[in-house]
């Protein structure tokens, strides 16, 4: 049975001489390895060209399709920091209109789509980590972009395209979302009073003046994502206070507000048991925003998301204060930022 992309993921994490190997082996143990399970011939260099010139520089590998470049590849050696060569090989792409480029350390790819607006590094769309990530979500991420069939196709090129668009509808309606609650909190619809009024006069029999309900709304605010910069005046309004519910038993401490991407605690699991993975964003009482990478290996259906993170050193009662975080935002999809 041929060897899939997975099986080989395995075997070069388990290889003790991965971060000894230079930039010729990491090509000839990683680089063509994977392209040639991935359905590209390596042995045919009309078809995967190495040392392919662009004006007076080369790139490592071109892999084409008849007389046209689809991809340029670029390799490091697995200790090389990879952000010190992506406008080299973007600028390479520009040139030649290549719409598709990876640069590799062997054990991290990045993947571009060189020809979009903006920054080098806005052009990223996807990182596979060959350490980090299951060895099945690897191999198909590698197939989806990098697939001699789904590249050939065009079908690799749509989906990275559909990747980067989904992501920019989440951030555009992420910041909608905050505008359109600040919106409702600064002049709360009758309709929706009404509604909050008579639903908590049914759950406990006494219903709450407008005073009540409009300060209950002002501070549900912070739940949603900080992403829109606020006045001084806004910034103190909506400083987080807690709710009743998330109020622990212990002085005026209270549990650091998380948010889950899905939303839905089942949802977030089911997805991160697939992937073991997940990126925390922390936001800081000073508006930082600082991304943490989460391996998860150790969770389980069983598993709590929450409790789970709360129970880390940082997010422990008095110690996250102590830090002056003031939420979190967890997600499966890394943040583009």
């Amino acid at each position: 049975m041929p060897e899939t992309i997975a099986q080989a993921v395995a075997q070069i994490k388990n290889s003790a001489s991965l971060p000894n190997l230079d930039e010729s082996a990491t090509k000839q143990g990683i680089v063509l390895k994977l392209l040639s399970i991935a359905g590209w011939n390596p042995f045919d260099v009309s078809e995967v060209v190495p040392e392919y010139t662009v004006g007076n520089r080369r790139v490592d590998y071109a892999l084409r399709l008849g007389s046209a470049n689809a991809v340029f590849i670029e390799v490091k050696r697995p200790s090389e920091n990879l952000e010190n060569h992506q406008q080299q090989l973007l600028e390479y792409c520009f040139q030649q209109g290549v719409k598709l480029a990876a640069l590799t350390n062997g054990r991290t790819w990045w993947l571009y789509l060189p020809l979009l607006p903006g920054s080098w590094e806005g052009r990223k769309f996807l990182t596979i980590d060959l350490e980090s990530q299951a060895p099945d979500i690897v191999e198909q991420r590698f197939i989806k972009y990098l697939s001699q069939e789904n590249i050939s196709s065009g079908q690799a090129v749509s989906a990275a395209e559909e990747l980067v668009q989904f992501q920019q509808r989440k951030e555009i309606t992420s910041k909608a979302l905050v505008e359109a609650w600040n919106q409702i909190v600064d002049t709360p619809d009758e309709i929706l009073v009404d509604l909050i009024s008579e639903t908590t006069e049914r759950i406990c029999g006494f219903k709450p003046d407008l005073e009540m309900v409009e300060q209950f709304m002002q501070r549900r605010v912070t739940a949603l994502p900080d992403t829109l910069p606020l006045s001084k005046e806004n910034r103190r309004r909506f400083t987080y206070t807690p709710l009743a519910h998330e109020t622990r038993r212990k002085g005026n401490d209270f549990s650091l507000p998380i948010i889950l991407d899905p939303p839905n605690p089942k949802d977030f699991l089911e997805t991160l048991l697939s992937t073991k993975e997940a990126w925390i964003e922390e936001t800081y009482n000073d508006g930082r925003k600082v991304v943490r990478h989460w391996h998860a290996r150790r969770m389980s259906r069983s598993s709590d998301v929450i409790n789970n993170l709360r129970s880390r050193p940082s997010y422990r009662a008095g110690k996250w204060q102590e830090l002056g975080i003031v939420s979190l935002r967890v997600s499966i999809e890394p943040p583009r930022s």
